[in-house]
């Protein structure tokens, strides 16, 4: 069993920090983005122009995501090292696809002030 000290360099997948998330974003080449929460999480805020692919539906959409570019994923984060964002960077690693987990998840993309959208209510949810 791993101790608290040992578990706090352990991550699962790679991490890229919200400025350069940003940066990346108006940029030529922007990676996908994708919010691996529920519905009603993506729906109540996330990053602008993320599509919404729940974790537990990841694995069965693998091939509607395209192996072009990077992909980043994320979720709140709450748990670093074993959070939903960085499990699904990781899944999609192991599937070939260049994949990265957003360090701090919505919470630190949000508090940066950088673009987020919400749902409105009745409208559709943005997925693949």
């Amino acid at each position: 069993m791993m101790s608290d000290a040992d578990a706090e360099g352990c991550t699962v997948s790679e991490l890229i920090d919200a400025r350069e998330l940003s940066e990346r974003l108006d940029g030529a080449a922007a990676p996908m983005v994708i919010d691996v929460r529920g519905p009603k999480e993506y729906a109540a805020g996330h990053v602008a122009g993320a599509v919404n692919i729940p974790l537990s539906q990841l694995p069965k959409k693998l091939k509607r995501i395209s192996r072009e570019g990077l992909v980043v994923t994320y979720c709140n984060m709450h748990h670093r090292g074993e959070s939903r964002g960085e499990r699904a960077a990781a899944l999609l690693r192991e599937n070939g696809y260049d994949a990265r987990a957003l360090d701090g998840g919505y919470p630190v993309w949000k508090e940066a002030g950088l673009p987020v959208a919400e749902a409105a209510s009745g409208s559709p949810v943005s997925r693949v």
